[in-house]
């Protein structure tokens, strides 16, 4: 069989080459569901240690010739539910990635570890230590960080929306700082959320899942889990999925069914539980504690164009509102590259009005305010699978509701002296735009409901969902990433995360990945039947 990634093209000569009906059966010594920043990395890993490894992943196979700069075909393609993941009761939106890749194909390539306090409340809370930066974790991140090529954004690449939180910032007071991202060769495109054209963002299709194949692995793509079979010896089920944009050719394979005793699950916060739930697996927490970190935009305009979409879409960050009484709850103030049809959407106005904003895109910036939930405990959030769906429920709690309140304000100040002259504010009762200047008062924002369907929401950080606990009545897996009752099906992405980061779980997913892995790949004998 080839080393190479294994599209619906590929299929007719798979067929004929195992001779198949419909089915393609595969043992192994490992399956990983899922592509993403805790998958790939975990395949390659256990590839390199000599493991016999099937990846499947959901989405298409896209490189730089598939990556189209069209809003609706590319979040169509690489996003789950075309980047609108609707929670139930319509509180909030999530983007997800969908993709060989997953998130790290199109995220913003934010990439930092928590902080200490972050990490502490991991050990303190729910027993699981080892995860701060000067403890054992060190030499994985490093190892991370040179495999991904994370640094600063170089001052040449700070464009005009990250300057708005630069200059307002440092105008009032504040002390925005420059942020990390992984990246090599960037030339400020501003397209990395429809898949970088160049290859500059190091995704996982870059760096760890050519790692796995090249040490053996096998990765399928367009392979949906629908099932994992307990046992000795595990089974996983998939299906075929097509993509939306292209015909699939007119022989697939249109199920697989593979065998290994080792089943790695790395399908995100919101597929993750509900596959576990559908297979009558794990205990009562799955599924339950999800994290969003919310966040919420006001939309600044300005006399200068702004060309918010161009750049890097994150390279400064204001951190003045998240350590509210040493914990780290609280919030941080960002910018988002919206294109235009994304802004459209997002924005509280309609027709007429919504119109003339659109006709002066180029001098908006997107100003969001990002909220780590948990301030009072297990969130009011939770994914369940039920009456064949996956259903996502959310709302902010009390505290995490006032902080994104003091955020919106400290946001609008910021935007304002950075010489914004109208504000556009995400609340549903405001049906005109704030007009703005020297001595604007924003006090009357913390009045502000932030009930569901009052305050407009998205998200792109849902984590925590298959929590991590030394304790079984307050997390899905062990330690190990384990999962409770179930032995060799372990956890490795952002799901486990059980109190939030900073900003964007990649690298905290990558990190601890590649340390469960090394250890699992170090227990084969007592784990896999050779």
């Amino acid at each position: 069989m080839k080393k190479e990634v294994i599209t619906p093209a590929e299929h007719k000569q798979i067929i004929k080459e195992f001779d198949l009906v419909s089915t393609w059966k595969l043992k192994a010594d490992a399956v990983v569901i899922g592509s993403g920043a805790g998958g790939a990395v975990a395949a390659a890993e256990l590839s390199k240690s000599g493991w016999k490894v099937v990846l499947i992943e959901e989405g298409g196979y896209f490189n730089p010739g598939n990556f189209s700069n069209d809003e609706f075909i590319s979040q169509a393609r690489l996003y789950r539910d075309a980047g609108y993941v609707l929670t139930e009761n319509q509180t909030a939106s999530i983007v997800q990635g969908r993709t060989l890749g997953g998130s790290t194909t199109i995220n913003w390539q934010t990439s930092l570890y928590p902080p200490d306090y972050v990490t502490n409340e991991w050990r303190d809370r729910f027993g699981l230590p080892g995860y701060g930066r000067s403890e054992e974790m060190a030499a994985f991140i490093e190892e991370v960080h040179a495999r991904v090529g994370v640094h600063e954004v170089p001052p040449r690449l700070i464009n005009h929306n990250n300057e708005v939180l630069m200059r307002g910032g440092k105008a009032i007071g504040l002390h925005p700082e420059v942020l990390k991202n992984n990246s090599k060769g960037c030339q400020g495109l501003g397209r990395c959320g429809l898949g970088c054209p160049i290859n500059a963002k190091q995704s996982m299709f870059l760096t760890y899942i050519p790692d796995a194949i090249a040490a053996g692995a096998i990765v399928v793509t367009n392979m949906r889990a629908t099932k994992i079979s307990d046992g000795k010896v595990k089974k996983v089920f998939a299906e075929f999925t097509p993509d939306p944009y292209e015909a699939a050719p007119g022989i697939v394979i249109e199920e697989m069914e593979i065998e290994a005793p080792v089943v790695i699950l790395s399908a995100g916060a919101l597929e993750g539980p509900a596959l576990l739930q559908r297979s009558g697996l794990g205990n009562d927490m799955v599924g339950k504690n999800l994290k969003l970190h919310p966040t919420s935009t006001i939309f600044a305009k300005f006399k200068t164009d702004i060309d918010m979409w161009h750049g890097p879409p994150q390279s400064v960050v204001i951190k003045d509102g998240h350590n509210q009484r040493n914990t780290g709850y609280g919030f941080w103030l960002e910018v988002a590259p919206f294109r235009p049809t994304l802004t459209s959407a997002i924005m509280p106005f309609y027709g007429s009005r919504q119109f003339k904003h659109i006709k002066d895109y180029k001098k908006l910036s997107a100003g969001i305010v990002l909220v780590r939930d948990g301030a009072d405990g297990q969130t009011a959030g939770k994914v369940e699978w039920s009456w064949g769906k996956r259903k996502v429920h959310y709302e902010m709690t009390p505290t995490d509701g006032k902080n994104m309140l003091l955020g919106l304000k400290m946001l609008a100040e910021v935007q304002t002296a950075a010489g914004a002259t109208e504000l556009i504010f995400p609340f549903g009762d405001m049906q005109e735009e704030f007009k703005t200047g020297p001595g604007a008062n924003f006090d009357w924002v913390l009045q502000k409901t932030f009930e569901a369907g009052r305050l407009s929401v998205g998200s792109a950080h849902p984590h925590g969902s298959i929590q991590a606990s030394s304790d079984p009545k307050t997390g899905a897996i062990n330690p190990d990433f384990e999962l409770y009752g179930h032995k060799n099906i372990f956890v490795m992405d952002a799901c486990w995360i059980p109190t939030g980061l900073s900003v964007n779980p990649q690298i905290t997913t990558m990190s601890s990945s590649l340390r469960a892995a090394r250890k699992l790949a170090g227990q084969k004998s007592s784990r896999v039947s050779t």
